[in-house]
């Protein structure tokens, strides 16, 4: 047992360098407060497609109930010099407060699109507390990198980073769709042959329908679904796509008026289903593309994420009335 703890507390200790600089927020963009009370209050509208818990101490105290793995990496990582306090709190005092606090900061600076600072903050706080890091990496990547290797780099090195994560919380959801989130959109920038012989497709489909059957409800499921199934029949068609992988234009298309149907209020859905049917056709989808643009841009953001989601809405937009 402690060869595993220690093997554990390596690869939680360890925070790989990012593959470019950090972007910031545009200051162009609406600016966004949850200091305090405000967090919590908000949090349901916050987390709607996605439906992470609010991490509280309740929630805390289950999840090292419920994965001895955790307990025992957050007892080593106590027992280290540089432990931050909150987490020696947690285990030597059984006091989970300051914990929470902390990870609540973590969704605090990610919300507020300090993705840096949310990062760097995160992993400082143990295995519970790298899982929204690594989301604030992949919404850096995502929303605000524009060149396609550190792109791909970014994602890549997400990916590896909730693999390791999911040896400590095996079936955490949050966790496993960021490895399925990370595995996605690296395949956006993969050639065709690389896709198909990285095994990432057959995996995120995998992945996706097993995260459906146990949460139905999660908007953020289908929205993927379907922006992976347009990229796969962008690639070798709706015939082969059908044969080989069960994705077509109608299934892409599907997924995303599922994902609408739970949550018609957040851009990033908008934004993935614009950037989706583009990739589908963009000629036959274009009055298509142009009423979901028009939708997302009238829409009121919640946090930077979705201000960044609805960003790239106009920025589509005013490129399709040029082309008109």
């Amino acid at each position: 047992m402690k060869r595993w703890t220690c093997f554990l507390f390596t690869i939680f200790l360890f925070s790989p360098a990012l593959a470019t600089d950090w972007e910031k927020y545009p200051d162009t963009l609406p600016v966004f407060n949850y200091e305090g009370d405000k967090l919590q209050q908000h949090w349901d509208a916050l987390t709607s497609i996605s439906h992470v818990e609010y991490p509280d101490t309740d929630w805390l105290k289950g999840m090292v109930e419920r994965y001895p793995r955790l307990a025992y990496t957050m007892v080593t990582l106590s027992a280290e010099k540089n432990v931050h306090p909150a987490v020696f709190a947690a285990i030597h005092d059984s006091n989970f407060d300051p914990l929470a606090y902390e990870l609540q900061q973590v969704w605090r600076l990610h919300f507020e699109g300090k993705f840096e600072e949310a990062y760097e903050h995160g992993m400082q706080l143990g295995p519970l507390g790298k899982i929204p890091a690594i989301y604030s990496r992949l919404s850096h990547a995502s929303l605000l990198i524009d060149d396609t290797k550190d792109k791909f780099e970014e994602f890549e090195a997400a990916a590896n980073q909730s693999n390791e994560g999911l040896t400590i919380v095996p079936d955490y959801s949050f966790a496993q769709f960021g490895l399925v989130y990370a595995r996605v959109r690296t395949l956006e920038l993969m050639d065709t042959g690389e896709a198909r012989s990285s095994g990432y497709i057959s995996f995120s489909q995998e992945e996706l329908e097993k995260l459906q059957k146990r949460f139905p409800e999660r908007a953020i499921y289908y929205a993927t679904q379907g922006g992976l199934e347009a990229g796969i029949v962008e690639r070798i068609g709706s015939f082969l796509g059908s044969i080989t992988y069960g994705a077509t234009k109608n299934s892409s298309v599907e997924a995303f008026d599922s994902a609408l149907k739970l949550t018609a209020d957040v851009p990033v859905i908008y934004n993935e289903y614009a950037v989706a049917l583009s990739r589908l056709d963009k000629k036959d989808f274009r009055k298509d593309i142009k009423k979901i643009l028009q939708t997302c841009t009238q829409l009121n953001p919640m946090s930077a994420e979705e201000a960044l989601n609805q960003m790239h809405c106009q920025s589509m937009l005013k490129q399709s009335n040029k082309d008109d």
